[in-house]
């Protein structure tokens, strides 16, 4: 149970946080997990209250939930169900981490990469995959693969060059999502603290799976040309088709697009590209959505005035800070 209240403090390593979801992966529904980790709750609740409450917090993150924790002040007001999903993560540490722990003779290592604002990054996997990392991106995964599958967790956009390999399926998991790929291009946006799920086939096949283990888990196929976006307030899931020979991704010379996006996601999406503050000064004006592209290497300005092509909003720069309001 000590180690196991570890994890909750966050105080493992990032090795072992990557193999706490792994396993989470193939144990979501087992009873006995969930009880034990609601104990373990229980007792860090009494303990320390704040820092419990914290910890748990970065728990949802996670697991793709943080959105929910901002929408309500106390994590009580989850419910039960998000509750359990976060217990089944902690006990990951427990029987994988652990267990991975105590066999020295398997020199796998879970590496991370993150993307500063304003950067981007190629990535080469064991297996051969190509990766492309956009800014404010983050990568966990194995030093080998290992196993049936190749799985690697992903928050962030990345343009990807699958290597084939039919036996060994590769698997990114981002929160609430996961897709599973045999061997193919595409580009996949899933950043924590963005509404909008986005994924563009170019060539192969893949298969999306969106939300919980069990009946309330929904799957999608997709073929080259379409895309999918799934908005996980509303759990809507929209399909869109494309020209994948037109297609420019941001490893195309950063080439931006925005395919009914909210004005909120892209104002998250620009402060991470050129690193400068976004602040909708207007609510109402977050849930505006727009379709656009920029394949000129466009500034943040130019960017800002196409979108305000209608001169809907009024934008003010003051402390590098760029401020939106109605107009």
């Amino acid at each position: 149970m000590e180690f196991l209240k570890k994890y909750f403090y966050g105080i493992l390593t990032p090795a072992e946080e990557a193999w706490v979801q792994d396993w989470l992966v193939r144990h979501m529904d087992e009873p006995q997990v969930q009880q034990t980790l609601m104990d373990i709750m229980d007792d860090m609740e009494e303990e320390d209250r704040v820092l419990s409450s914290s910890a748990f917090s970065e728990v949802c993150r996670k697991l793709g939930l943080e959105r929910k924790l901002r929408r309500r002040m106390l994590y009580r007001k989850i419910g039960l169900t998000v509750l359990k999903a976060a217990a089944c993560l902690l006990l990951f540490v427990a029987g994988a981490a652990a267990y991975r722990l105590i066999i020295p003779d398997e020199p796998v290592e879970w590496l991370e990469v993150k993307v500063p604002f304003g950067e981007q990054k190629d990535l080469v996997l064991s297996d051969g995959t190509h990766l492309y990392l956009n800014s404010g991106s983050r990568i966990t995964y194995p030093s080998r693969f290992q196993g049936d599958e190749r799985r690697v967790f992903v928050d962030g956009e990345i343009f990807a060059e699958v290597a084939e390999d039919p036996e060994h399926p590769f698997h990114i998991n981002s929160g609430d999502v996961s897709v599973k790929v045999l061997g193919t291009t595409f580009n996949f946006k899933a950043f924590d603290d963005s509404q909008c799920v986005e994924m563009l086939l170019l060539d192969g096949s893949v298969r999306m799976e969106i939300g919980p283990e069990g009946a309330d888990m929904r799957q999608f196929t997709l073929r080259p040309g379409e895309m999918l976006q799934y908005v996980r307030d509303s759990r809507e899931v929209n399909y869109k088709t494309f020209n994948p020979h037109t297609f420019r991704s941001f490893r195309d010379q950063g080439a931006i697009h925005f395919f009914n996006i909210s004005l909120e996601d892209i104002a998250a999406d620009l402060e991470r590209i050129f690193g400068t503050r976004i602040v909708i000064i207007d609510e109402e004006l977050e849930d505006d959505r727009y379709f656009a592209w920029f394949t000129n290497n466009e500034d943040l300005e130019q960017i800002l005035n196409g979108l305000n092509v209608d001169g809907k909003m009024k934008l003010v720069m003051r402390d590098d800070i760029v401020y939106i309001t109605k107009n």
